[in-house]
């Protein structure tokens, strides 16, 4: 079976809001719940908070909206993949 991934397409720092900002694709599915993502490249832990509303844009388009830590900006670029754990660490 493959692993979801996540395609960054856009970043947004809002000051307002507690992350950034990233609109990506989601293939194949789509997230259930809050999803523990990494670097397709790094490995590195993604540090999701939340999966935003949809706008009536990412209705249109079927992109999905997440709210990531600011201390993970370097991974959040356009055109990053980030992959789902398929066994998240609990804690």
């Amino acid at each position: 079976m493959t692993a979801t991934q996540f395609r960054v397409t856009e970043v947004f720092d809002v000051p307002a809001r507690a992350g950034l900002v990233v609109v990506g694709d989601t293939a194949p599915g789509q997230f259930v719940g809050v999803p523990a993502l990494h670097d397709d490249v790094t490995g590195h832990p993604i540090g999701v908070l939340a999966v935003d509303h949809p706008t009536p844009r990412t209705r249109r388009t079927g992109e999905t909206i997440l709210l990531v830590n600011r201390g993970d900006a370097a991974f959040a670029v356009a055109g990053r993949l980030w992959t789902i754990d398929a066994s998240p660490a609990t804690g």
